[in-house]
Parts: structure tokens; C-alpha cells; sequence
């Protein structure tokens, strides 16, 4: 293998660790926030089969919506499509499958700590539960801003999240609606980043 091709693979590599180590480091930091503010992690997670159950019937409508979006005509939400799916095309590293489960497992576990383990569960210790979903939701989409849609979509999603929460009272649904979700969504996402690639090569001459 010459050098060249020896590079990119590197440099791939670099960035996905880059990626997923800075969500570990999300999911560190939630647990550590969450001990020094009374919102311990831990207790939050009160695995049980109802739990599970209802974290994976919760990735349906989230999975029918992202059905939907992949196949509206809406201009607005095309042209937004298409752009996030340039956007990942030119992420630096390709979505192999053993890196779509392990973002889609890092990320389910490590936002759903911090958003709804620590900033729900600490707003909701001194305001109503609807202003903790919204409040915590609100950044939740900001920090997702890479256009303000994707910020309005993202906090509505979190906003769902947060709802599956309240329900079952046990931070393991929506670690695993979080997770299943973004699977779903990643593989969507190569899909249509394969097709991009194929319309958009030079034809042969």
C-alpha cells in the first residue's frame, strides 16, 4: 500500500475518533455534572423490560418522520435535505457500519445523559416538568445549530425525548429511542450520500 493511500485512511480515522471521543467526553462530563448538582446519572436508569419496550416501540414515529423528510418535495425541506447530506458527504471519514453503530450508541447514551439525565432532571427539581422539557430542549437545539432549522427540528426531537422520559421515569428509553433512531438515521445518511456521489461523478466519457 503506497503512501498515499495510507494518508487519507489515517486522517479518516483521526476525525471519527475525534468525533465520537468529544460525545464520550459529553457522557463524562454529564455524569460528573450530574453527581455535583444532585442529578446522579445511575438511579436515572432504572432498567426494566417496560423500560426497553418502550424506548423501542418510541423509535417508530421518529422512524416514520425521517420516512417522511427523506421523501418530501417541500422546497424548503429538499433544499435543506440535500444540504445536510452535502454537509456529511464531507464529513472526512466514511460511515462504515461498524462507526454508524458506534456513533449511533455514543450518542444515544451521552446526549441522553446530559440533556434529560442532567439539564431536565436539574430544571425539573425546581419548575414545572413542561418548562424543564422546553427550557432543557431549548439548548438541546442550539447546540445542534448548524442552520436553525436543523436547530428547530433537533430541539423538537429532544423535546420527544424528554416526553419518553416523563413516561417511564427511567433514563433507559430514551437512551434507547436515541440511539435505535440515530442507526436508522446513519444508514439513511450513507445511503443517500452513496447516491449524491453517483450523481454528481463526472459521466464517462
Amino acid at each position: 500500500m503506497s503512501s498515499d493511500q495510507i494518508q487519507p485512511k489515517a486522517s479518516e480515522q483521526r476525525i471519527f475518533a475525534t468525533v465520537v471521543g468529544g460525545t464520550v467526553a459529553m457522557g463524562v462530563a454529564a455524569i460528573v455534572l450530574g453527581w455535583l448538582i444532585g442529578t446522579p446519572i445511575a438511579p436515572q436508569l432504572s432498567p426494566s423490560v417496560d423500560a426497553v419496550l418502550v424506548g423501542v416501540i418510541a423509535t417508530l414515529p421518529l422512524a416514520l418522520f425521517l420516512w417522511w423528510f427523506s421523501n418530501t418535495q417541500n422546497p424548503t425541506l429538499a433544499a435543506f435535505r440535500d444540504s445536510q447530506i452535502k454537509f456529511f458527504s464531507e464529513i472526512g471519514f466514511e460511515f462504515t457500519t461498524p462507526r454508524i453503530i458506534a456513533m449511533a450508541i455514543v450518542a444515544g447514551v451521552a446526549e441522553e445523559f446530559l440533556f434529560r439525565g442532567v439539564v431536565q432532571s436539574w430544571i425539573s427539581g425546581f419548575a414545572p416538568v413542561a418548562v424543564a422539557l422546553i427550557a432543557s430542549n431549548i439548548i438541546f437545539g442550539l447546540l445542534h445549530m448548524r442552520t436553525i432549522l436543523y436547530a428547530v427540528i433537533a430541539g423538537l426531537v429532544g423535546v420527544y425525548l424528554g416526553v419518553v422520559y416523563v413516561y417511564t421515569d427511567s433514563l433507559l428509553a430514551p437512551v434507547i429511542t436515541h440511539g435505535l433512531y440515530d442507526y436508522v438515521a446513519l444508514i439513511y445518511t450513507k445511503r443517500a450520500i452513496d447516491a449524491y456521489r453517483r450523481d454528481s461523478a463526472p459521466a464517462n466519457s
